[in-house]
């Protein structure tokens, strides 16, 4: 029974497979049924609501009690011998001694340090804003937080008049998703939101950090980062960063709080509390969004690969075939009561990466996830988080004579 890599979830306009067959096997209903109203309940009956949910969960749990157990006798028994596996890959169990030793010699004495970000977005017709964030902490405390703002001014890309220039800034817009909303279609959007967020948290793990082990959120190597909404510049000096990251230092873990993929968390429920797996490589996860990935143009700054030029869509290669390729994925569960968790950890160090990862995580039992990483988001969340954008941008407004119309704040983190 392989166990192959599962395909990523890549950004998407129009779903597929959600046919009236699939539907009816799935939901134990027929669709028609469901769009007929005289089968919908008036009200809300919260006692047969109630008992209808219990059933169903009670139900889904033996299921899946069951489907567990053939997961750990057919599954991570056979982890190790599977083909196109890594030569770690299989079925570990971390003892408590260890657990102790690692919480009180990498832990609790700032041998650990996690970085984490968060961006939020003030959006109005007159301007938007980007706030860009993130914090570095230990268990000795904050080692540090950084931001920057973006400001982008659609009304002044041009000071012409001309019914010609003022099509194109109506066609531009009309590019941009609406008020407050996520915009995967705009480029620079995407590039202030997500790709820049995710380089300052890398940028942070390796030019500000001086601890000995390094935790990062989510995917060393995440989509929106070696994309970087088709700048190639932005990609280059990404790549850089990754690799200093995971050929040079290496001794770092990436836990991903809203993982992609069922097909690890499925298996990873199956383990018991202080136990990992490792279920393949990074280069493997990523060779699928490879393909997809295309620039707008060549890099303009150095584009070397250690003394060879290479074109843009060569770097984001290369550093699947030679860098990702040393990262591996592992899942974990921490506690009996907690779900698991996937991880990314450097070949040569992955069993102390997972004994970090799951002695952070043991400290919170009922939600299993580090908790540095957690400080560093609630760091990060109190100084650029709240309304402090908001509240500075309505000062502006009314300091300028205008009310706010049409503006808010939203706060994303990108996994």
């Amino acid at each position: 029974m392989p166990v192959r890599a599962p395909e990523l979830d890549l950004p998407v306009s129009c779903p597929s497979g959600a046919t009236a067959d699939s539907f009816g096997r799935f939901f134990d209903t027929t669709l028609e049924s469901v769009l007929d109203l005289n089968t919908w309940h008036p009200g809300t009956d919260l006692v047969r609501e109630y008992a209808r949910v219990e059933a169903e969960i009670a139900r889904a749990v033996a299921d899946e009690s069951e489907f567990q157990h053939e997961i750990r006798e057919r599954v991570l028994g056979r982890l190790a011998f599977m083909k196109e596996m890594p030569e770690q890959a299989g079925h570990y169990r971390v003892p408590e001694r260890d657990i102790i030793d690692v919480q009180q010699g990498l832990l609790f004495n700032g041998g650990t340090e996690a970085c984490d970000g968060t961006t939020q977005v003030h959006d109005t017709l007159a301007l938007t804003v980007y706030q860009i964030g993130v914090a570095l902490v230990s268990y000795r405390g904050d080692q540090g937080s950084w931001s920057h703002r973006l400001f982008r001014r659609d009304l002044r890309e041009t000071r012409d008049d001309s019914t010609e220039a003022l099509e194109k800034l109506l066609e531009s817009r009309a590019a941009r998703a609406g008020l407050n909303q996520p915009d995967r279609r705009d480029g620079l959007s995407e590039l202030a939101q997500r790709a820049l967020m995710s380089y300052a948290e890398v940028a942070a793990l390796v030019q500000r950090s001086r601890a000995v082990w390094r935790v990062g959120h989510g995917s060393p190597a995440p989509y929106q980062l070696l994309l970087s909404a088709g700048n190639a510049d932005v990609m280059v000096r990404s790549v850089r960063l990754l690799r200093e990251l995971i050929e040079g230092h290496q001794k770092f873990v990436f836990v991903a709080s809203e993982p992609g993929g069922r097909h690890d968390l499925t298996i990873g429920q199956a383990l018991h509390p202080r136990e990992f797996a490792i279920l393949g490589t990074l280069d493997e996860r990523i060779e699928r969004f490879n393909e997809t990935i295309h620039f707008d143009g060549p890099a303009t700054g150095d584009d070397r690969w250690d003394g060879e030029r290479l074109h843009p869509e060569e770097w984001v290669t290369r550093f699947r075939e030679r860098v990702a390729s040393q990262v591996l994925v592992g899942v974990y569960r921490a506690s009996l009561f907690a779900p698991p968790q996937v991880f990314y950890a450097h070949r040569d160090h992955f069993e102390l990466a997972a004994r970090v990862a799951i002695a952070d995580s043991e400290l919170q039992p009922a939600r299993g996830f580090p908790v540095l990483l957690d400080l560093a988001d609630r760091t990060c969340r109190s100084i650029y988080g709240g309304g402090s954008l908001t509240d500075i941008a309505n000062t502006a407004y009314a300091r300028a004579g205008v009310g706010l119309r049409y503006g808010s704040e939203r706060q994303n983190r990108p996994d």
